[in-house]
C-alpha cells in the first residue's frame, strides 16, 4: 500500500510561512500557528513526517539547524491557489486535493536537532502567557504537551 497526504500534512504545511531562510518561521512560530488553526497540539513525530513529504513534493524549504521553514515558490503558489476563497480554517479541505494532484507522497527521513521541539514548544508557551497576560487572561493550563 503506498502513502497517501493526509490532515497532518496539510497542517504543517498551512503553518509555515515566509518565502526563505530570511523570511521562513521558526519552529515556535509553526507550533503556535498550528494550535491556533487546529486547536491541537502539534507533535514533533508529526512534524517529523509532514516535513520529509513536503520537502520531497517540492512544497516547502526546512534549514532545521536554522530553525527556519518556508513555502518554495510551487508551495507559494499552491497555498494561493487553493487557499483563494476558503479562508484559514478550511485549509484542510482546500489543500489535500492539491496535495493529491501532485501524486502519492514521498516519505523520508528527516530530523530534529535534540531537544529542538521541546525548547521550541516551551518558547511558544511563554510567548502566550506572556501575551495573556498583557491582556489580563488568565491562561487554562494544557492537558498533555511535550
Amino acid at each position: 500500500m503506498s502513502a497517501r497526504w493526509d490532515t497532518t500534512d496539510a497542517w504543517v504545511f498551512a503553518s509555515i510561512e515566509g518565502t526563505g531562510l530570511d523570511d521562513g518561521y521558526t519552529l515556535a512560530q509553526i507550533i503556535s500557528k498550528s494550535e491556533g488553526i487546529r486547536h491541537a497540539s502539534l507533535e514533533e513525530d508529526e512534524l517529523v513526517r509532514a516535513v520529509p513529504r513536503l520537502i520531497a513534493a517540492g512544497l516547502i524549504g526546512a534549514d532545521a539547524q536554522a530553525d527556519r521553514y518556508w513555502h518554495t515558490e510551487a508551495g507559494q503558489e499552491l497555498y494561493r491557489k487553493r487557499m483563494k476563497g476558503h479562508g484559514l480554517f478550511g485549509w484542510s479541505e482546500a489543500l489535500l486535493p492539491g496535495f493529491r494532484k501532485l501524486g502519492d507522497p514521498q516519505d523520508g527521513h528527516w530530523s530534529l536537532p535534540a531537544g529542538a521541539y521541546d525548547r521550541a514548544y516551551q518558547e511558544y508557551r511563554k510567548k502566550t502567557k506572556e501575551l495573556l497576560k498583557r491582556h489580563d487572561v488568565t491562561p487554562a493550563e494544557p492537558e498533555d504537551g511535550p
